[in-house]
């Protein structure tokens, strides 16, 4: 028998980029991808309508715009909308590296989720250093591969067709990566954290935005914990929202401050990174009380 005749066909793969940047941001992601596509399917999934120019530049890339969208309800609608047997996910400020979507593949072949490695990109700004920092403060290199099920990235990871269709009815309010992987881990999945696939953070949309967006994502987040708690342990995160910017913001330094490559631009961003926390702390607050309003 020839080796071809027992080869396991290869899976196909969806992107799902979800668009929380400017045109500019949509385009470098997609310039990124375009060497590697090699039959991928790629959906852009935008809050508002891309300009058909940049539209044109790209045909291998489906646009779905849902206005007014967040990026758990653009991924939501992407992973819908998708077809391959692997789903890979980021988001458009993201560069993934040139062997991206070769890695993800390889790896998909011996874990149900692979996420790789958050690496800041060129030419940042103090409010790009922060949001990256705040972030993916867990995923800079360097780290060995490993079987990880906390805080593995959202905006460069890949599931099985099969892992996201288990936990189909726990993101149909939103793709939020760390309930469903969660449920995939209690289930017996494996989750990868892999080095070896990278994508690059480039410039954010702004200090006023990403504020909005940490707001946003902590309600969020603080709505969906506070479901599954109980009235006291809400009350009790909520009554604690005043000391998480700071917690938040010591574990990422311990994190950070031993490679000496991150000690300056963290500290010309620490005081826009105690903002981010305090936003994320406030919204998350303010979800908890929700979910206990709601009971």
């Amino acid at each position: 028998m020839s080796r071809s005749s027992v080869e396991t066909p290869k899976r196909t793969l969806s992107i799902v980029v979800g668009s929380n940047g400017a045109p500019a941001s949509v385009e470098g992601c997609l310039a990124a991808l375009e060497p590697q596509v090699d039959g991928a399917e790629v959906l852009v999934c935008e809050p508002a309508e891309s300009p058909p120019e940049l539209r044109g530049r790209f045909p291998f890339a489906r646009f779905l715009t849902r206005e007014g969208a967040l990026v758990p309800e653009l991924w939501r609608d992407g992973i819908d909308a998708s077809r391959g047997d692997v789903v890979a996910l980021t988001v458009s400020p993201m560069r993934p590296a040139p062997d991206w979507v070769a890695s993800l593949r390889d790896r998909l072949e011996r874990a149900d989720v692979v996420a790789g490695a958050v690496e800041p990109g060129e030419r940042l700004r103090a409010t790009d250093w922060a949001e990256y920092f705040c972030r993916y403060s867990h995923d800079v290199l360097p780290f060995d591969g490993h079987d990880c099920v906390e805080s593995l990235p959202g905006d460069n990871a890949a599931y099985r067709r099969e892992s996201l269709e288990r936990t189909r009815e726990l993101y149909r309010d939103g793709f939020v990566e760390p309930f469903v992987n969660r449920r995939l881990a209690d289930d017996g999945g494996t989750l990868r954290h892999e080095p070896g696939v990278v994508v690059y953070q480039g410039r954010s949309a702004g200090f006023g935005a990403f504020v909005r967006q940490r707001l946003e994502h902590g309600r969020d987040f603080g709505r969906r914990r506070g479901e599954s708690a109980g009235a006291v342990a809400n009350v009790a995160g909520a009554a604690a929202s005043p000391l998480v910017p700071f917690v938040l913001t010591a574990r990422l330094l311990r994190r950070l401050v031993p490679q000496a490559r991150f000690r300056r631009p963290l500290l010309a961003a620490l005081p826009l990174i105690l903002v981010f926390n305090g936003a994320w702390a406030a919204g998350e607050a303010t979800g908890r009380l929700a979910a206990l309003r709601e009971r």
